[in-house]
């Protein structure tokens, strides 16, 4: 079982075996060699900050928001084979067969990028500043979170068009479904206001908001295990446990400048950027039991379980 871990202080990809705790590491490097003005003063040219896992074709993808590329990594002998440019800011993406489509917020649209011919063959364009990108399986729609729109979008996948919109909360990041795909759970951020977060939770049956539950300070991302929701807070360095039943809340802090969240059994794995480790959190207990030394700035997190 291992865990890929994406340093966005160093251009470093890691690979952690959560049982023995070896690890190997994988260099990416920029496929223009320049700097952008967002990371002018750093020696580092990438910014890897969203990995996308193929096992089949025993690939691991990073998004990189420092020069606007994807890098390809064989997870064979752990390198990096090579990196290509894929759009402006690439915020987050999703497989979907042989494409790879990827949200980027300074250009407002989605790319697509061919994994067998290693390059970007459309754009399409979405809302203001895409965040979020996430496939039903049983609608077979994409929906993409447009921060700055406050809005949802409901996209076609083969026909890359958008059918519908839902409107929601503040500044929409994270999203994620029910078990039965009849929900979408959506982050409200709330960025800049100074106020709460909030989850929008969305009847996909109606395309209506059929309810809020108030967070913490600027939520990020948002997963659900049975019957409960699990939500970062970046600004409160907290993650928030709520029982959908009962709306009870627990909170535990899980690292400054939480990054990322995974859940698998009965553990969340939290990256911390400033701490510069992966927080481990009992959800069960919800206090944190173990963590994971990384390198510099981890953000990203995909677990091979």
């Amino acid at each position: 079982m291992y865990i890929y871990i994406a340093n966005m202080g160093e251009d470093i990809i890691e690979r952690v075996n959560l049982k023995t705790n070896h690890r190997n590491f994988a260099k990416i490097k920029s496929y223009n060699n320049k700097h952008l003005p967002l990371n002018v003063y750093s020696k580092y040219l990438c910014g890897p900050h969203r990995l996308i896992l193929d096992k089949q074709r025993q690939k691991l993808y990073s998004l990189n928001a420092y020069d606007n590329s994807i890098s390809i990594i064989n997870l064979e002998d752990f390198t990096s084979e090579i990196s290509l440019y894929v759009g402006n800011y690439p915020n987050n993406g999703i497989m979907h067969g042989d494409y790879i489509l990827v949200v980027n917020g300074d250009s407002d649209s989605i790319s697509i990028f061919d994994i067998e011919e290693k390059k970007v063959i459309g754009q399409v364009k979405v809302g203001s500043f895409p965040q979020g990108i996430i496939y039903n399986e049983k609608y077979d729609l994409i929906f993409v979170s447009n921060m700055n729109s406050d809005e949802i979008l409901l996209i076609d996948p083969f026909s890359y068009r958008i059918v519908d919109f839902i409107g929601t909360g503040a500044r929409p990041i994270g999203m994620t479904f029910s078990e039965d795909w009849d929900y979408l759970y959506v982050v409200n951020s709330y960025f800049e206001t100074g106020v709460n977060g909030k989850i929008s939770v969305i009847n996909l049956q109606s395309f209506k908001v059929t309810g809020e539950i108030e967070v913490g300070k600027v939520p990020t991302m948002v997963r659900k295990k049975e019957n409960f929701l699990y939500v970062l807070n970046s600004c409160s360095n907290t993650l928030s446990k709520i029982d959908l039943f009962t709306k009870q809340k627990k909170e535990v802090y899980c690292g400054y400048a939480p990054g990322y969240l995974c859940i698998l059994d009965k553990y969340a794995y939290v990256s911390s950027a400033e701490e510069n480790k992966v927080n481990i959190i009992d959800i069960d207990e919800m206090r944190v039991v173990k963590f994971i030394e990384t390198r510099k700035e981890p953000q990203g997190l995909v677990i091979d379980p």
